[in-house]
């Protein structure tokens, strides 16, 4: 019983760390998306979640990591759609839809309704080494399809797929367009090139 008692403490400070950080970003994300990433300080992120300013400084040493830290775990989501997308079924272009459209609608999710969510999408790209990875991984994997599927320019295809779905996800904001026109989008570029 004495053995259980010592495991279960030694646990408890894990727990808190992951509790706090937790609570941390929860408040940040509800404070960015209300008072944008400008307006948004440690002072009101310590504020909000309801612990002292050197709590959320022994976690995230500037807004700047606090920010990354979100975006790290919608990074997750991103992967998520986007490779659901290219296993799913139906031609190359169905699946490079599908999977642009998991990648930017898992974005539009979290910000849509957000008044700063111009604000907040133009800056993830800055701070999170993590997506400019994932993007590079996911260009890779939508140039591969497109060589195997015989496109002719497969870089510059996915060129124009990346920067069209950026652009309608940018304009449409919302989560149910975005993932409504992106696959229309793509199948209107691939399709003639598949022919």
């Amino acid at each position: 019983m004495f053995k259980c008692g010592v495991a279960d403490l030694s646990q408890a400070p894990n727990d808190r760390v992951a509790e706090k950080r937790r609570r941390i970003l929860d408040a940040a994300r509800l404070l960015m998306l209300r008072e944008g990433l400008r307006g948004t300080t440690m002072e009101a992120i310590a504020r909000e979640a309801g612990m002292a300013k050197p709590t959320l400084y022994a976690q995230f040493a500037d807004k700047e990591a606090v920010f990354t830290g979100i975006l790290d775990e919608l990074s997750d989501a991103l992967v998520a759609g986007f490779d659901a997308g290219m296993a799913g079924p139906g031609s190359v272009a169905q699946r490079i839809g599908a999977a642009m459209a998991g990648k930017y609608g898992a974005i539009a999710h979290v910000i849509e309704g957000s008044p700063f969510a111009e604000e907040l999408y133009a800056t993830h790209s800055r701070v999170s080494t993590r997506f400019r990875a994932l993007d590079t991984r996911m260009n890779e994997e939508i140039v591969a399809a497109l060589k195997q599927a015989g496109v002719a320019e497969p870089t510059e295809l996915n060129r124009l797929i990346q920067a069209a779905s950026y652009g309608v996800a940018r304009k449409m904001i919302d989560e149910a367009s975005v993932r409504a026109a992106i696959p229309v989008l793509v199948e209107r570029l691939v399709g003639p090139e598949l022919g």
